[in-house]
């Protein structure tokens, strides 16, 4: 993985970080896709897939983001974790 998906990191509960990062080198070895391998790898974080925003509630969050991710999905960039 790379980018702001790496830089955010917060395993769910019971899970460490060197099991989470084989998780994601598994996706990576077989050529899984990235939306794909985000839509795993959401399961296994407690801030991506909109969750870090679910805890920020009920402040207002902004996201400024930019992207390399084709088509620009919200929830492809960085995992998500505030849409």
């Amino acid at each position: 993985s790379g980018g702001s998906s790496a830089l955010l990191c917060a395993p769910a509960g019971g899970l460490t970080l060197g099991e989470k990062q084989e998780a994601t080198n598994q996706l990576l070895g077989c050529g899984c896709p990235i939306h794909e391998k985000n839509a795993v790898l959401k399961h296994l974080s407690l801030v991506k897939g909109g969750q870090l925003l679910r805890a920020c509630q009920p402040a207002k969050v902004v996201s400024l983001v930019l992207s390399d991710v084709v088509g620009d999905p919200l929830d492809s960039i960085g995992s998500g974790p505030t849409v």
